[in-house]
């Protein structure tokens, strides 16, 4: 009797923790909602981009320091979905090449110098935002800024 009641008890383990897992691979990537791969602790409202709202909270920003960072970040809005777009469409192009045979090695090469090019495009616009905001911020600012990054590090 103990052995069979061990058998059984063994049994709903296993077929509850393939349940828990079952339910765990059906979630998006990383778990989040809304297909944000980062948990949203970066994103704004709207799901993407700067979050002003925030920034002005931790920082005591002026009401002027917070309409002129709003209008820094709406500035740099277009050109950031578009390079996010551009690097979506050459991660699933690159993705169908890599699937290809024969393997064209030229074509993914190119692909990958683009998608490097894309990156390298979207850090300096965000080196650009950053810079343009900092300006606005008083040196005070600009340290408790320094601060917050260095705890989330």
């Amino acid at each position: 009797m103990k052995k069979s009641f061990k058998t059984l008890l063994a049994t709903a383990l296993v077929v509850s923790s393939l349940g828990i897992a079952g339910q765990a691979a059906a979630m998006p990537y990383g778990g989040w909602p809304d297909g944000c791969m980062r948990g949203g602790q970066h994103m704004g409202p709207g799901g993407r981009g700067f979050n002003v709202e925030r920034m002005s909270k931790r920082l005591n920003l002026t009401d002027e320091q917070s309409t002129q960072v709003q209008a820094i970040v709406d500035g740099y809005s277009e050109q950031m979905t578009d390079l996010r777009t551009k690097m979506q469409q050459n991660r699933e192009t690159l993705r169908e090449f890599t699937r290809q045979t024969p393997f064209d090695e030229a074509e993914v090469r190119k692909l990958a110098d683009e998608q490097g090019d894309l990156k390298a495009d979207m850090i300096v616009l965000r080196a650009q935002q950053r810079s343009e905001i900092n300006a606005i911020l008083t040196d005070e600012q600009r340290e408790q800024m320094k601060n917050m990054r260095g705890k989330r590090r």
